[in-house]
């Protein structure tokens, strides 16, 4: 049986990370390492980029359908923060600019979760999420619909997610003269409210998805630290460490017949991701996709996705006098640069797994 890395799934999105990488939807994977939140956190971030943050009902999909089926829970990166602040339903990664509060309001109040209603002169005020009235809706034509049936607010939430988009954000005294219209002269909720939560990533989503009567044990006893779960990480790169050692070739095999193919460093982020995972090899170097032919004497990579970047320890690689029968490895220590082995040595080996739209596609022996 193969082990890999991570003993679980990945699948294969672009996202959001550290390394200046500007696309989206966040690229995320299921790890089945038991762990604390502390420990997967310090994993993701020294692995990947950090714990999942989800942004929207798309991301919360995709997510769940990389959990295998049974698995109770999984560790994302939500965690209690030291302010409470007040965000919109909706999610949105603008900053909230616009405010109606009445006089007094909001309360000082840091020690409870709260919800924004708006009075029938089109004031808000914050109130007790449990409270049962009337919510306003924004539809996917950013029209607002009046709902006169009295739920608490988090049964609003869930109703419009459910039937229409969200409940109604507010941004501008245009928007909110609009919505007072619709009150019918009582309080409605809208979709402000206020929470400590905050992501591990620094990101300023809005979203959330609690279970019923969650989040509970309000700053009592109950640390996120405390239970090993499962959790879900992001990272630009599905690159795959296989604690096996097998020849290149068998490794070539291996790959091609599982999932893609030994990895090509054509860029120095690439390069900087292989060495993040060869740190953890269990062999002195491992394979990549580089190899060299006797007939043309040059270093090629397997793909077709060349490129100028080279990182070759000193005397190996083009420079240095070339015998058949070699192969491309990464050191796993020191510098982690490339060298040439002969192939059938035994070695680690890292693969490429992407372009791929199901986790059992790829990474799942």
């Amino acid at each position: 049986m193969i082990n890999l890395l991570s003993n679980g799934f990945c699948l294969y999105f672009t996202g959001l990370c550290y390394l200046t990488l500007s696309i989206s939807p966040p690229q995320y994977h299921y790890i089945s390492l038991q762990m604390n939140y502390s420990q997967a956190q310090t994993y993701c971030r020294d692995m990947y980029t950090d714990l999942a943050t989800i942004y929207n009902s798309g991301d919360l999909d995709r997510l769940v359908q990389l959990v295998p089926n049974g698995t109770a829970s999984v560790w994302i990166g939500l965690e209690f923060g030291d302010e409470f602040e007040w965000r919109w339903s909706l999610p949105d990664q603008r900053k909230i600019e616009f405010f109606n509060w009445r006089a007094a309001e909001p309360k000082q109040n840091n020690t409870q979760d709260s919800c924004a209603a708006m009075d029938p002169n089109g004031q808000w005020f914050e109130d007790n999420c449990q409270i049962k009235r009337g919510f306003v809706w924004k539809n996917a034509s950013n029209s607002h619909i009046f709902i006169d049936d009295s739920k608490t607010w988090r049964e609003a939430q869930d109703h419009c997610r459910g039937t229409y988009t969200d409940l109604a954000s507010i941004r501008s005294r245009e928007e909110n003269h609009h919505v007072q219209n619709m009150s019918l002269s009582q309080s409605m909720w809208i979709g402000l409210f206020k929470d400590p939560w905050k992501w591990s990533d620094g990101s300023n989503s809005s979203y959330r998805f609690w279970k019923t009567n969650q989040p509970n044990n309000f700053r009592g006893d109950q640390n996120c630290t405390s239970t090993n779960l499962h959790f879900v990480e992001w990272a630009p790169y599905n690159l795959i460490l296989i604690h096996e050692n097998m020849t290149w070739n068998e490794a070539l095999s291996y790959c091609r017949e599982h999932h893609i193919d030994l990895v090509s460093i054509t860029t120095e982020l690439l390069q900087y991701w292989v060495t993040e995972r060869a740190a953890n090899a269990t062999s002195s170097h491992v394979w990549v996709g580089l190899r060299f032919t006797c007939s043309f004497h040059f270093w090629f990579w397997i793909r077709s996705d060349a490129g100028c970047y080279q990182n070759w320890a000193p005397g190996h690689g083009s420079d240095s006098q070339q015998d058949c029968g070699i192969a491309g490895a990464v050191e796993t220590t020191g510098r982690q640069q490339w060298v040439s082995l002969e192939e059938n040595q035994r070695l680690n080996f890292i693969f490429f797994c992407n372009y791929v739209s199901t986790a059992e596609n790829c990474c799942s022996d």
